[in-house]
C-alpha cells in the first residue's frame, strides 16, 4: 500500500462508520455486555479489555482481517477510530495513542475535556477514565493499542538511553508503575513526523516480507520522536501549580547537574522549599530525588562505558562518584551486570 492509496482509504467511509451516521447511538447495546468499575467520584465507567487475537477485535475495521493480524505476535495493533460512533466513558486494559490524522478529536480524560489537532498525539495509560466525543467526516484519528508485553526490556532500551527525560517518559509508557495519566503531544504539521505514522499504517495494514521487523523499526523512530517532540516543546499536563517551573525544565537541570547537584541547590535554583521540591518530583514522576539523579548518573555511565575506552575508575569519577566500591555496588543494581560486563555485553 502505498501513502497515496492509504489517504483515500482513511478518507472513506467505512461499513460501519454508515451505520452509525445515520444511528450513533445503535452501538451503544455492545457495552451494555461489558463488566463495570467507577472512577474516582464513583461515577460508572465501562471496562474494556483488548485480545488482539480475536476476530471480533477487528469487526469494525476498515482494513481485511488478514492485513492485521501480522503484527499481533508483539501485542500491538493500529487501527481507525470510526467516526460518528459513540463510546460511554471507559477504561482500559492497553496502552493507547490517540493519533489526529487530519481534523480534530475532542475527548473527556478524567473529567477534563482535551481537545487534540491535527498532528497532535494522546497516550493513555491504563485504567484511565476517556471517552471520544462526536466526531464528523473530516476527523480521522488512529488508534495504536500496545499491551503492556509489547513494551520489552529490548524495545525499551532502544528509548531510554539519554537521561532522566527519557526515562520519565518510559517509565510511563512500559508500566513500571500504574500512573493513571495522559500525556499530550504536539507535532504540529512536522511533515517527516506525518510521514513516519503513514509508513507505518501502510506497512501494517499491507504486510509483506519483513513486515515484523520493519513495525518494529517504525515504533521506535515513533516514540524516539515523541520523546524528542516533548523535550523541546516542554509542554506537559505535569507542570508546577506555582506556575514558578515546568517539570521538563526540572528534570532538564537535574540532567546538566548531575554530577554535583544536591536537593538543597536544586531546590535553590528553582525558589522551592527542600521539602516541598522532594515531594513535588514523587508526587510528579513517583522517583525521589536521589532516584531520578541516580537514574542520569547510571545512564551517562553506561554511555561513557559502551562508547569510550575509559577505565571504570575514570568512569566513575565521571559521573560523580569519588568511591569506587560504591560505584560498582550502585551500578550492579541499576543494570543487573558489573561495569566491565556491561562493555562487554554492550558494546
Amino acid at each position: 500500500m502505498y501513502r497515496e492509496q492509504l489517504k483515500q482509504r482513511l478518507s472513506e467511509l467505512s461499513e460501519s462508520e454508515q451505520r452509525h451516521k445515520k444511528d450513533p447511538d445503535k452501538g451503544l447495546s455492545l457495552f451494555e455486555q461489558m463488566n463495570q468499575a467507577a472512577d474516582d467520584n464513583g461515577n460508572p465507567v465501562y471496562i474494556l479489555e483488548f485480545d488482539p487475537y480475536s476476530p471480533a477485535a477487528w469487526k469494525d475495521s476498515k482494513f481485511p482481517e488478514n492485513s492485521t493480524n501480522s503484527f499481533h505476535i508483539n501485542q500491538m495493533a493500529i487501527r481507525q477510530h470510526s467516526r460518528y460512533s459513540k463510546i460511554p466513558m471507559h477504561i482500559h486494559n492497553y496502552v493507547e495513542i490517540n493519533y489526529v490524522y487530519s481534523g480534530q478529536c475532542k475527548q473527556i480524560i478524567n473529567g477534563k475535556r482535551v481537545t487534540l489537532r491535527e498532528g497532535d498525539l494522546c497516550m493513555l495509560d491504563t485504567n484511565v477514565p476517556h471517552t471520544i466525543l462526536d466526531t464528523t467526516e473530516e476527523d480521522i484519528i488512529i488508534n495504536l493499542i500496545m499491551l503492556k508485553p509489547f513494551f520489552t526490556t529490548s524495545f525499551l532500551s532502544r528509548l531510554a538511553t539519554t537521561g532522566i527525560i527519557s526515562h520519565f517518559i518510559v517509565n510511563a509508557i512500559s508500566q513500571i508503575q500504574n500512573h493513571n495519566r495522559h500525556i499530550i503531544f504536539h507535532t504540529g504539521n512536522e511533515a517527516s513526523f506525518k510521514e513516519t505514522m503513514e509508513n507505518l499504517m501502510c506497512e501494517t495494514f499491507d504486510p509483506g516480507f519483513c513486515s515484523k521487523e520493519i513495525i518494529e523499526s517504525y515504533m521506535v523512530i515513533v516514540f524516539s520522536k515523541l520523546l524528542r517532540t516533548f523535550q523541546g516543546n516542554q509542554n506537559t499536563d505535569y507542570s508546577d501549580e506555582a506556575g514558578r517551573a515546568t517539570l521538563i525544565e526540572i528534570l532538564k537541570y537535574l540532567e546538566d547537574h548531575y554530577k554535583d547537584v544536591t536537593l538543597i541547590s536544586a531546590a535553590a535554583h528553582f525558589n522551592f522549599h527542600p521539602n516541598y521540591f522532594s515531594s513535588y518530583l514523587r508526587k510528579a514522576t513517583g522517583r525521589t530525588f536521589k532516584e531520578l539523579v541516580q537514574i542520569q548518573r547510571m545512564t551517562s555511565a553506561g554511555l561513557l562505558l559502551t562508547n569510550t575506552s575509559r577505565t571504570v575508575g575514570e568512569v566513575a569519577g565521571e559521573v560523580g562518584y569519588n568511591n569506587l566500591g560504591f560505584f560498582y555496588k550502585k551500578f550492579v543494581a541499576y543494570y543487573g551486570l558489573t561495569p566491565s560486563d556491561y562493555r562487554k555485553q554492550y558494546r
